[in-house]
């Protein structure tokens, strides 16, 4: 990466920025898990709904700052391949989303084009910048929603 280069096309908007550094890093996510047939999208609702189990698909899209609209969208291709099952709950109207034991089988697969990526990232930081981004990115993203 050119980081000189970076730095001259750096925006003073911190939006842009990080919308600009989450494209890059998500293509090279991407680019690992292509070969799974997963997005880094996909690979991150699965995971998610292998730690949570079933949950309600509005406190999914809370957990993972998706609104309606971008989660149903995102969980289509992972329902369509039988990754993911919909289910319903006390309230017909409520909808329950889980991992099937096929998304837990996929989830397996894609762990190590995952755990590639992860490296590739992690070795392109500086000391320090790994564990300071993890730290304050969840904590920008709470802070965000709480503005």
């Amino acid at each position: 990466m050119n980081t000189e280069r970076h730095k001259r096309l750096a925006s003073p908007c911190l939006c842009n920025a990080l919308r600009q550094a989450s494209r890059a890093v998500s293509r090279l996510y991407d680019e690992e898990l292509r070969g799974v047939g997963l997005r880094t999208t996909q690979y991150s609702l699965l995971s998610r709904l292998n730690r949570v189990g079933e949950v309600r698909q509005r406190d999914l899209g809370g957990m993972t700052s998706l609104d309606e609209t971008t989660l149903t969208r995102n969980l289509r291709p992972l329902i369509d391949s039988g990754w993911v099952a919909i289910g319903t709950g006390e309230d017909r109207r409520e909808k329950l989303v889980r991992l099937t034991e096929a998304g837990a089988a996929k989830l397996r697969q894609a762990r190590p084009a995952w755990e590639r990526a992860q490296e590739r990232m992690r070795s392109r930081l500086p000391d320090g910048a790994w564990s300071a981004l993890l730290a304050a990115l969840p904590e920008l993203a709470g802070l965000a929603d709480e503005a």
